[in-house]
């Protein structure tokens, strides 16, 4: 890793791939902030003044170049892609083909084998490739992991989550056409708030095995709104997902043990409820999950990680969205049970 010194540390260098609205979101989270990397240019297929404004006063360039000419810029150490679902494997093998690290925004794909592809291929190219479920980073999150992880519930038996919000709302009045595309966002909200959840899941309790789907539009005027899904994991549990687009923003999961059960109700609060005792409420700092999983992207490349360097999310768990998404998609239009794959 190149990279630069920024006071006797190394900088990483970040070319970001879709300049858009989450791309902003990665770039304040670190730009001027982190002294562990920084982006450098950022690559949108069209650009306009605003956005060229933005561009100015982060202080990287706006491409409208190849990905392979950006990628193989000088000033350019690792590639985050922030673009549509549907091109990520096709740009993840452009990078790989220039031997640069990648951490791509989730959903990774949207089917299991073009994730099981593009990481055979980083593997094989001695690459490193990861996918950025910020959620992972959040301190509530990470303790109710460590909960279940360590079994502290007793026999774990079922998990529900719940991930909604107002996006149908916004993507109505923003020109946010590929947002609104049901080939890049199906099933709803599933892509832009659900698979956050499901990751929270997999994280707990591994891969999904079969999946129930149903995904409707229950309000009118636009598409998918309401979206539900029955989950059997691999192994053995149950479990219920939920995503909403068209209501207040809501994020709850919850672990339901033989001894107790653990729920996070929005990002900070994480609540155990032990067998014969009185629930115990914990509240969390505040802190930012976007800058948190780029700084461990930057760590991880830059061998700065604890020894071996281990980034948070296993390739089984890069594969599981991807499945379970794949499965889950053909679920709701078949309106029955699939396996994953």
């Amino acid at each position: 890793m190149r990279g630069f010194d920024y006071q006797g540390k190394i900088m990483v260098r970040a070319l970001l791939v879709g300049a858009g609205r989450w791309g902003r979101v990665l770039v304040n989270s670190v730009q001027g902030i982190s002294d562990k990397i920084t982006f450098v240019a950022g690559l949108k297929t069209t650009t306009n003044d605003e956005e060229k404004a933005y561009a100015k006063e982060k202080g990287f360039d706006l491409l409208t170049c190849s990905l392979k000419e950006a990628i193989c810029r000088d000033d350019v150490d690792v590639a985050v892609l922030a673009s549509p679902h549907s091109i990520h494997a096709e740009q993840i093998s452009v990078v790989i083909a220039a031997g640069k690290p990648i951490a791509c925004e989730k959903p990774f794909t949207l089917d299991a084998q073009s994730a099981r592809n593009v990481i055979k291929a980083a593997n094989d190219a001695g690459v490193f490739l990861t996918v950025l479920h910020n959620r992972r980073f959040n301190t509530a999150y990470q303790e109710f992991q460590r909960i279940a992880r360590e079994g502290e519930l007793g026999k774990l038996h079922h998990m529900e989550a719940n991930f909604s919000g107002e996006s149908a709302l916004r993507n109505a009045v923003e020109s946010r056409p590929w947002r609104n595309d049901v080939t890049e966002s199906p099933l709803g909200s599933m892509t832009n708030r659900g698979v956050h959840a499901l990751d929270a899941m997999v994280g707990c309790c591994g891969p999904v095995e079969k999946v129930f789907a149903s995904a409707y539009n229950s309000i009118g005027g636009l598409r998918d709104d309401t979206t539900a899904c029955l989950l059997w994991f691999k192994n053995g549990m149950t479990g219920y997902l939920g995503t909403l687009n068209a209501t207040t923003p809501h994020w709850q999961i919850k672990l339901f043990g033989v001894d107790g059960t653990a729920e996070m109700r929005g990002w900070r609060e994480l609540i155990i409820h032990m067998q014969g005792e009185e629930p115990v409420i914990n509240i969390f700092d505040k802190m930012d999950m976007e800058r948190a999983e780029l700084e461990a992207f930057a760590d991880t490349v830059t061998g700065a990680a604890s020894f071996p360097p281990r980034y948070p999310i296993t390739t089984e768990e890069m594969i599981a969205v991807p499945a379970f998404l794949e499965a889950a998609i053909k679920s709701a239009q078949k309106g029955k049970v699939v396996a994953t794959c």
